[in-house]
């Protein structure tokens, strides 16, 4: 076996690179060929994925979601799996697929790869460009906007509950229309999440219903809600029991055309890569990844 580690050494606030050492000592513990190459700046893992991955049995993403995101759009296309060794701030996608998360599993994480067989999974689709988890847009695609405008000025999680708390304050329903395959909705939006995994967030699980290998996108609607609702909507939602709820609705389809009269931020795993309009489809079963898949 032979493994390409990408390591976003910024990831878990700068802990991710601690973990060389320990990736290094596991492998030559365990005869495993492997190199490892540390990223200098957000976006070019892609690229350093293309250009380095021929040859080696395992591709690994060393850091948060964003990490993943990016290796993933690297090995799209090709046969080669993907791991994981989540040690970002969210570690979304690892939950979807079982993995412990945190450096005090770094070993774990490490085993899995060496042991367990790559199973393939769905690979959702945007704009030339793919993604494994959750995109979504409304009330949460515009707290992570304005988070990243705030964290120029605050740092750490009072940038996270500064906007969060601005939002709850200032946010209205937007206007937009849905085309689920051939099922057309418009409406008013709280949130729209397209989801291929489960959780979102940092945990948050949107999707409790969902499946990485059942060649569907579930797309979870929330319309307006009072603004005295949102705390119990967020409660609820937090730990999957939102569905359950009148102004909550889910559907499963194949793609997902979103318009609206007014661009909309567009949230992919924790990324704004684009706005609306926007069209997201799903390829069954396009990439191997390595995990503890149901």
């Amino acid at each position: 076996m032979k493994l390409l580690f990408i390591v976003n050494p910024i990831a878990g606030k700068g802990n991710t690179r601690k973990a060389v050492p320990y990736i290094r000592k596991f492998c030559e513990n365990n005869d495993l060929e492997y190199s490892i190459i540390q990223t200098t700046k957000q976006g070019e893992a892609p690229q350093i994925v293309r250009d380095n991955c021929a040859g080696y049995s395992v591709v690994v993403a060393v850091g948060g979601d964003g990490t993943v995101l990016e290796v993933t759009n690297g090995l799209a296309g090709t046969d080669i799996p993907l791991g994981v060794i989540p040690l970002g701030s969210g570690n979304d996608f690892a939950r979807s697929v079982n993995i412990p998360m945190g450096f005090e599993n770094i070993e774990e994480c490490l085993q899995i790869i060496a042991e367990k067989p790559a199973q393939p999974v769905d690979l959702a689709r945007f704009n030339g460009r793919v993604f494994l988890n959750i995109a979504s847009i409304g009330f949460d695609a515009e707290i992570i906007r304005d988070l990243h405008r705030i964290k120029r000025f605050i740092k750490g999680k009072g940038a996270y509950l500064l906007s969060v708390f601005a939002k709850f304050l200032t946010y209205r329903p937007k206007d937009v229309e849905l085309l689920l395959d051939d099922k057309k909705i418009t409406t008013k939006a709280f949130l729209v999440a397209i989801c291929n995994g489960n959780f979102y967030g940092g945990g948050m699980m949107v999707n409790p219903n969902g499946s990485i290998t059942d060649g569907l996108l579930d797309v979870i609607l929330i319309k307006p809600v009072a603004r005295y609702k949102i705390p119990i909507l967020l409660q609820k939602f937090i730990k999957g029991k939102h569905l359950s709820l009148p102004f909550v609705s889910s559907y499963q389809c194949r793609e997902v055309r979103i318009s609206s009269p007014e661009p909309l931020v567009v949230n992919v795993d924790g990324e704004l890569p684009l706005t609306t309009p926007v069209i997201l489809g799903l390829t069954p079963l396009s990439m191997r990844v390595i995990g503890n898949i149901e």
